[in-house]
């Protein structure tokens, strides 16, 4: 083994040969292509070479060796981990939107470990359509004539403009003009896609008159924009999808909405803010709704696209659908996902629904429970503090739910009383991570959105604080 150097500085840092010789990373060369181990070696030195880095140069080779180690190992591991949610926010975009079934989890697993009739027509066996069995559950669930499926709703809305409007004119009112997660905006979507954004009415207001105006030669589309993710209050007024839907045909040009959250079911029956459905939408006459499957439907990311069959037809023939169609992994989730709307209470079956429609009570129950059987160290201290829940995701703005979580707070008898912000980080580099939230300068973890089977882990997170 060699012998520990003296402090390297970044000018004098071991040559690459001389690193691959050490013993961390003859170890490493047993489990990875020595090339790799050479790689990885390269950039943590060059890293060690750079200005703002000369500073932080380790001591010792040992320290270096130990270093490689620790980026390639944690390179393999992935970057994806399991986290306990304890933001109340039930489709939190960060923490990758809606928990699935467990039907759509155990189905994708025996498809994704060997091979399936993706594309194949097993009666015949010639090439079969990919979505099939999608297309008839969301007929069924819809009335929809036809259906397909892209990778998000930012893809629904770029095919269909495409397909639909390409060097045209899109028509949508001012007070639609969104912007999606990630500061993507509808406008952006729409000219990359090669069609030209004609607005119409004013932020508050927008008449059925102010498209008819509109309307000329070159218009593709009439587009409807739900406002899923904000809302607008006070002096309003829109134009309704029926009046819309007549406009569309006395003019002869498709009628497209955008429904955002796309919701399968009413909302209001379960006690929650109304939400316009797939159904309810479809049932006015509108041409295609295109909608997130991971949303209120509480599926996988996906974007569907569903309505008159004529369309689809069309959506499907142009050369974008190919770039933008779902893999076998998203049809099988979404296909078990959309199975549980079959069933008599579609809402004891969908984990999203679940813990929506979960009565406060219950999970202040769940949080007395936990705090009965928790022990940690005595400078820790956990008490019980009400909550509001939110949809999250763009969904149901200004809707809130009643909610229980615990206080974790520091007393200051341990190794040192640390800030809200230095306990969240903490939290953040348990075993399992647990993402809290900080409520009137307390972290605070909701129990609405920690899963029952998750407990066990945030038990063994919070012991893990240190004493």
């Amino acid at each position: 083994m060699d012998k520990l150097q003296p402090p390297p500085d970044a000018k004098r840092l071991p040559q690459v040969d001389k690193m691959l010789r050490h013993p961390i990373l003859l170890s490493l060369q047993e489990e990875f292509r020595r090339e790799i181990v050479a790689e990885m070696t390269r950039r943590v030195l060059a890293d060690y070479r750079s200005e703002k880095n000369q500073n932080d140069v380790p001591d010792q080779i040992d320290d270096i060796a130990k270093e490689i180690h620790s980026r390639l190992t944690s390179l393999i591991a992935g970057n994806l981990t399991k986290v306990i949610n304890g933001t109340g926010i039930i489709l939190s975009t960060n923490l990758g939107r809606a928990p699935l079934p467990d039907a759509a989890v155990n189905k994708a697993v025996e498809i994704l470990q060997g091979y399936s009739n993706l594309e194949v027509d097993l009666e015949s066996g010639k090439r079969g359509e990919r979505v099939l069995a999608i297309e008839e559950l969301l007929s069924v669930l819809t009335k929809c004539e036809a259906a397909i499926l892209v990778n998000n709703n930012a893809a629904a809305v770029m095919l269909t403009v495409t397909a639909l409007a390409h060097e045209k004119e899109v028509i949508v009112s001012r007070g639609e003009l969104i912007e999606i997660g990630g500061s993507f905006r509808l406008p952006d979507v729409i000219e990359s896609a090669g069609a030209s954004l004609k607005e119409v009415g004013t932020t508050n207001r927008t008449r059925i008159a102010d498209y008819e105006r509109a309307i000329n030669d070159k218009t593709g589309i009439l587009l409807k924009c739900h406002r899923s993710n904000f809302e607008i209050s006070g002096f309003t007024e829109e134009a309704n999808t029926s009046d819309l839907v007549a406009l569309g045909a006395k003019h002869k040009i498709p009628i497209v909405e955008d429904l955002g959250s796309g919701a399968l079911l009413d909302y209001s029956k379960l006690g929650m803010k109304y939400e316009p459905t797939v159904a309810e939408v479809l049932a006015h006459g509108v041409d295609l709704v295109m909608f997130s499957a991971d949303k209120l439907m509480g599926g996988s990311q996906s974007g569907i696209i569903c309505g008159k069959s004529r369309y689809i037809k069309t959506l499907r023939d142009n050369p974008m659908y190919r770039a933008l169609r779902a893999d076998k992994l998203s049809i099988a989730l979404l296909e078990q996902v959309l199975c549980q709307y079959l069933r008599l209470t579609p809402e004891q079956h969908i984990p999203v629904m679940q813990m929506a429609i979960t009565p406060a009570a219950e999970v202040k129950t769940r949080v007395d429970r936990f705090i009965e059987t928790t022990n940690l160290a005595d400078c820790w201290k956990i008490a019980s503090v009400p909550t509001r829940s939110a949809f999250g995701g763009g969904t149901l703005p200004g809707h809130t739910i009643e909610s229980f979580g615990i206080t974790i707070t520091n007393d200051g008898t341990g190794k040192k009383n640390l800030s809200p912000d230095k306990l969240l980080s903490l939290l953040r580099k348990a075993p399992i991570p647990v993402i809290a939230m900080i409520q009137d300068g307390k972290v605070v973890i909701d129990f609405r959105t920690v899963q029952q089977q998750d407990e066990r882990h945030l038990l063994n997170s919070l012991q893990s604080l240190p004493a």
